[in-house]
């Protein structure tokens, strides 16, 4: 079983696909009373995937710089975001300390690839999730539990084609230039990750087809 703490994002729903097109069975928690009532459905080692943060620091930040007495609310909505992401984790780490292990994967979109075709970024939290989860691989690694993150450029499907177009081909920067990828491909990586069992525990995974320029 597959746990979504929710299925709104674009790559959460991909990633549901083509899970469910390989005859895994996930499960939405947003509406199955949550991520502690659908992780005590599990009856053997399973999977949570944790979607993407939806808040945008930066649009946050302006407002913050611009002299608008926004500065505590952005703190508090990122502790917010913090301790949602410790709390999912916690929770399960204990069920899968109860069926032999399992893993948790975080997914994440680069924040510099977003801002440059005018997507939200989140680069504090997305830094705060791969922290984390290094910290969760190194204490219950040793338990069978898998703890990861997926550092995405953003899917081809969320920007119109045009702006793609426009925003690569105006950077300076040669070397930062990338190229789109479908949802589809970084779902299937994502299904195969989930699926197998990877000599991988603690890591921040990078995909697209160019250079990520993170903080990570």
């Amino acid at each position: 079983m597959i746990i979504f703490d929710d299925m709104e994002h674009l790559l959460s729903r991909s990633i549901v696909e083509a899970c469910t097109a390989a005859g895994l069975e996930c499960v939405n928690a947003a509406r199955n009373g949550g991520v502690q009532t659908a992780l005590e459905q599990l009856q053997e080692p399973g999977a949570l995937v944790i979607s993407p943060p939806s808040f945008c620091e930066a649009t946050a930040l302006k407002a913050t710089l611009s002299g608008s007495d926004t500065s505590r609310e952005l703190a508090q909505t990122i502790e917010a975001e913090a301790c949602y992401f410790l709390e999912t984790c916690r929770h399960a780490t204990q069920a899968m300390m109860r069926h032999g292990g399992g893993q948790v994967l975080s997914l994440g979109i680069d924040d510099v690839a977003s801002k440059i075709v005018g997507l939200p970024q989140s680069p504090i939290v997305n830094q705060m999730r791969s922290s984390c989860i290094k910290s969760l691989a190194k204490e219950y690694g040793r338990l069978k539990i898998s703890y990861n993150s997926v550092l995405c450029h953003p899917p081809k499907e969320s920007v119109d084609p045009k702006i793609w177009r426009s925003q690569r081909d105006a950077l300076k920067v040669y070397t930062m230039r990338f190229t789109p990828c479908a949802v589809q491909e970084y779902a299937e990586f994502c299904r195969q990750l989930l699926t197998s069992n990877a000599p991988l525990n603690g890591g921040q995974i990078c995909l697209g087809k160019g250079v990520m320029e993170t903080a990570a």
